[in-house]
């Protein structure tokens, strides 16, 4: 994705405001891709005024560092900073926060005397950000993209978007699979099994590796996966444009999900959208309410060959049947009273 576009920290507003103007108070990673640009100009399209602030302070890599190991230093900074900033002497009627790493019951208690209504939500799963878990009971509401916390901590479960506000209506494939991948974890071998087993005549593969240090780790795990696909490594991702391209024009996608986590990924609703057939790892696709069984095979790692191969024939030759979802549907339902 492209970064975000950042809009200047201070709340101060030019001019008078509408009365009728509602406000919300967006507290997202800033950092993180172009989510913190697409979800305020999602919530400015329903008449909200938005003012951004940071999920955990100090900001950049320091911040950062101390937001994911929770060492308690940045719960006190962050208290300390959206207060001052953002709190004081102003009302909301909503705060929405994602991720949340910096958050606290102290600070979700002091948002309490300016905002009516706190709306918080986890794009990973708790064992990845288990920051919420001290906070989440004491907001108004709290949604989860992963089914197995759903299920674990009886949250509802608000699914991803597509950042892609096109809808592909007729399709030129020029791709059989595709695969785009930030490489960690298990995506390169599970990458590597469905392309051995489909042999795919026209492939796209993608492989991005931010450093040369986690590239060297990489390597290490898997030498001779990294030595049969190293014409794909690249140390810079694939421009979005050319990621749109590419999955509008291949039949398949490859996803794969984590161990750590059960949502279902952007990826999966950027595919619909572009009326890309899927293969994944996931078997909780099957419970997201926008994808139908036509339109994704489900291929766990121990899964024979064959299960594959009559998945994806089976797909082929169906017609696309998912219906796509956009961030305006993903916002209007975490809003939603």
């Amino acid at each position: 994705m492209n970064p975000p576009q950042i809009r200047p920290e201070s709340p101060e507003q030019d001019g008078e405001l509408c009365p009728a103007m509602k406000s919300c108070l967006l507290i997202i990673p800033r950092h993180f891709y172009s989510f913190e640009k697409h979800i305020r100009e999602a919530l400015e399209a329903m008449g909200y005024r938005v003012d951004v602030s940071n999920d955990e302070y100090p900001e950049g890599t320091f911040g950062r560092i101390v937001g994911k190991l929770q060492i308690p230093i940045i719960f006190p900074i962050t208290y300390r900073t959206i207060t001052e900033r953002f709190l004081k002497n102003r009302t909301y009627d909503l705060a929405l926060i994602f991720k949340g790493r910096g958050i606290s019951e102290r600070l979700i208690e002091a948002m309490r005397r300016s905002v009516r209504r706190i709306v918080g939500y986890n794009w990973d799963s708790f064992q990845l950000n288990k920051a919420p878990l001290g906070w989440y009971r004491f907001a108004t509401k709290y949604y989860t993209f992963d089914y197995r916390d759903a299920d674990r901590w009886s949250l509802p479960v608000v699914e991803l978007f597509t950042s892609s506000a096109t809808v592909t209506g007729e399709k030129k494939i020029r791709y059989q699979v595709s695969a785009i991948l930030r490489n960690h974890g298990g995506r390169l071998g599970y990458v590597d099994r469905v392309v051995s087993i489909l042999r795919p005549t026209d492939v796209f593969i993608s492989i991005y590796e931010p450093d040369v240090f986690r590239f060297a780790c990489n390597f290490l795990k898997s030498p001779r996966l990294y030595l049969k696909y190293r014409k794909y490594v690249s140390f810079r991702p694939l421009p979005y444009v050319e990621y749109s391209e590419v999955m509008r024009s291949s039949e398949f996608t490859i996803d794969y999900a984590h161990h750590t986590q059960t949502g279902i990924t952007m990826r999966c609703f950027e595919a619909i959208n572009m009326k890309t057939k899927i293969i994944t790892n996931n078997p909780y696709i099957r419970r997201g309410s926008h994808f139908d069984e036509a339109d994704y095979v489900v291929f766990g790692e121990s899964d024979l060959p064959a299960a594959l191969v009559d998945g994806y024939e089976r797909c082929r030759t169906r017609s696309y049947a998912s219906k796509p979802r956009t961030i305006s549907d993903f916002i209007a339902e975490l809003v939603a009273e």
